[in-house]
């Protein structure tokens, strides 16, 4: 009868529903410091987003490389005498946050394996009463292997999202960070894709001492 079926119908449509939310997240049950490991950043695509005119941006010491938005701002700084980058489309964003996009690349001087790097990592932002760790995992970076942690911030009152890539270069002691900085809102996840299509094009050289 049909007033028999409409519930095996409903549960059959509600499997499938969590079928396709498990699909977009696997976690694998493993955790690294307690937190989740995912591949919730490995679903963007690959290139899906036309920037217009690029402007590619390299290290003064030829360490490493990135492409960046030619009509973004884009400021250049030193840190642990390491060279920096901040991106930002403030100039489009205008009046409104939401839009707002930010990455950086960070570099630091350490004896570190990566690994040992990012443990301690994670362990530091578990330890900030404003930042919640959410997810975590590994990801392929131009045959760099990469550790990634999303994390929430709202100790500005607006909660940010944050995705931070970690790679290492492997002939020298430094560990880059790539940052990507969005404000919470329902489409984040396709601003941090844009970001992290930009973020995919950072290159270590290392071919040099």
């Amino acid at each position: 009868m049909k007033t028999n079926q409409k519930p095996g119908i409903l549960n059959f449509v509600l499997f499938v529903i969590v079928i396709l939310l498990a699909a977009k997240c696997h976690y694998s049950g493993e955790t690294i410091e307690g937190i989740p490991v995912t591949d919730s950043y490995n679903i963007c695509k690959e290139d899906y987003f036309d920037f217009g005119k690029m402007i590619t941006i390299g290290d003064p010491n030829d360490k490493f490389m990135i492409s960046l938005p030619y009509n973004w701002a884009i400021q250049e700084n030193y840190s642990d005498t390491m060279y920096g980058i901040t991106a930002s489309n403030i100039w489009d964003a205008g009046n409104n946050p939401e839009q707002l996009m930010l990455l950086s690349v960070t570099g630091y001087q350490t004896n570190d394996s990566l690994v040992t790097y990012f443990k301690n990592e994670i362990i530091s932002l578990k330890q900030d009463k404003n930042i919640k760790v959410k997810e975590l995992g590994e990801i392929d970076l131009k045959g760099h292997n990469c550790y990634w942690v999303k994390f929430e911030n709202d100790d500005t009152g607006d909660k940010l999202i944050n995705f931070v890539q970690y790679v290492k270069s492997y002939k020298r002691n430094e560990i880059y960070l790539l940052h990507s900085t969005v404000l919470s809102t329902d489409n984040y996840m396709d601003k941090i894709c844009r970001l992290k299509q930009l973020a995919n094009s950072f290159e270590l050289v290392e071919n040099n001492n």
